[in-house]
């Protein structure tokens, strides 16, 4: 038996984040959400689970920092010059 997906329009996407179809277009673009495209259509559309993923995966918490953050951003401290800072003219 095959699971019928619901597939949502590029304008309910975009009502669902509340924000507009052309964001939902960059989003497309980026390669952030996954889409579905007839063959020779014009015509857009997205899988509501896949969406709903989206949406899970990009959720802030309340203190600011992503809430199914899997990987975690290093950052080095910055290398500070031991040389005098150059004097300059004009």
């Amino acid at each position: 038996m095959t699971e019928k997906k619901e597939l949502w329009t590029q304008k309910e996407v975009a009502d669902y984040f509340r924000v507009v179809p052309s964001t939902v277009k960059n989003w497309r673009d980026r390669g952030l959400i996954k889409y579905w495209q007839a063959p020779g259509s014009t015509r857009v559309l997205y899988f509501s689970e896949e969406i709903k993923d989206f949406r899970d995966a990009n959720t802030f918490n309340g203190k600011g920092g992503v809430q199914n953050n899997k990987k975690e951003i290093k950052r080095e401290k910055p290398v500070v010059s031991t040389n005098p800072k150059k004097e300059w003219r004009i």
